[in-house]
């Protein structure tokens, strides 16, 4: 009889402990007692968006091998994006139609700048943010006019009307821009930028009017790539218009495009791709630091599409063998990668068009 008692008491015990562990698998979490769930606490102050132009899995891999650094693995979230254009059939987009992507949330045609198939304009996270009263800025080592900067500060039918861009450029509300491609910014140009309270610098440092806009053009065309001795840096340009820009306390959105990854991917080059890959590792660590300081700032890092077809093979000697299966961009999947407040909503497989959409979400609800 003992024994018998024993027995039920202790599988009431069991039963009871059963019932509390379902109760506590049927009950959903509780967001407003818990600050990672709650959406509050998920939107960001200000933004950091870094683009490198043609990046995908294989030309990180080939970093991942060929450089010191790997600064990527520090970062909280990764996923993966899916590139394609609104164009016919086309699976393969170019830096005009991703550009837009990201910047409004919305696919276009190859080669249109935030336009849409009739030429209307989209509207861009930049103008968006501008209205929301935060600073903004672009830092490129292309030409300021190239495809993916423009889509963020201009609206033109063809990517190729770069005269039109700087000058769509001069007249923005744009705080900061810094980049190549002087050869664009007639003395025309120049003049709508002195009337829209900017004003020109030519090498990065010299003095300037902290109450006006500023634009840095450092070289007529392209700055030179990044094995070859680029100045200024790419990170030299991120510290100083970050310096700049976090003056707001409203906030600011900074696009930073390493521009020249895919250039290397055209000419099937893996030293370029190597020496803008060691680049681009040297500005996302400066990112990332500048982001553990400052707890409310998203950095987000992706391409706009894959450029080469690249993959990484063995030689000799435990040398690298670099294939590419074109000159030209491919439909590869491209990786994100995030950190910092709503960096969890990038963890995922999406669209490109995910990513626009949802850093105008976190511009509107800062």
């Amino acid at each position: 009889m003992k024994l018998l008692i024993i027995i039920l008491g202790t599988l009431f015990i069991l039963s009871a402990e059963d019932l509390r562990v379902e109760n506590k698998l049927k009950k959903p979490p509780n967001p407003d007692n818990n600050p990672i769930l709650n959406s509050k606490a998920k939107f960001p102050q200000s933004i950091i968006l870094i683009i490198a132009d043609g990046t995908g899995i294989g030309q990180y891999t080939l970093s991942y091998y060929a450089n010191e650094k790997f600064p990527y693995k520090q970062f909280q979230h990764i996923g993966l994006v899916a590139t394609h254009p609104d164009d016919g059939m086309k699976k393969v987009t170019d830096s005009a139609s991703s550009g837009t992507a990201l910047a409004t949330g919305r696919k276009t045609y190859n080669g249109a700048i935030s336009v849409d198939h009739d030429g209307r304009p989209i509207q861009t996270v930049m103008e968006i943010a501008k209205e929301y009263k935060m600073s903004t800025g672009v830092v490129v080592t292309s030409t300021v006019s190239h495809a993916t900067p423009a889509s963020f500060l201009a609206h033109v039918d063809y990517r190729k009307k770069e005269a039109e861009i700087a000058r769509q450029m001069a007249k923005s509300d744009a705080d900061i821009l810094f980049g190549g491609g002087a050869k664009f910014w007639s003395d025309d140009v120049l003049i709508d930028l002195d009337k829209n309270n900017g004003q020109y610098i030519v090498e990065l440092g010299e003095p300037y009017d902290p109450s006006r806009r500023l634009v840095g053009l450092f070289n007529a065309d392209a700055l030179d790539p990044h094995h070859e001795g680029r100045t200024p840096t790419t990170t030299q340009m991120a510290v100083e218009a970050i310096d700049i820009l976090d003056n707001n306390t409203a906030g600011f959105f900074l696009m930073i495009e390493e521009s020249q990854v895919d250039w290397g991917g055209h000419s099937n080059n893996p030293e370029y791709i190597r020496g803008e890959m060691e680049s681009l590792s040297d500005l996302v660590e400066m990112c990332l630091n500048y982001q553990r300081e400052h707890q409310n700032v998203l950095v987000v890092l992706t391409a706009d599409h894959e450029c080469g077809g690249v993959a990484v093979h063995d030689a000799e000697n435990g040398n690298l063998d670099i294939q590419f299966t074109s000159d030209y961009h491919s439909a590869n999947f491209v990786p994100i990668w995030a950190s910092g407040p709503g960096a969890d909503f990038f963890d995922a497989m999406m669209d490109n068009t995910a990513i626009g959409k949802q850093l105008i979400k976190y511009v509107k609800n800062r």
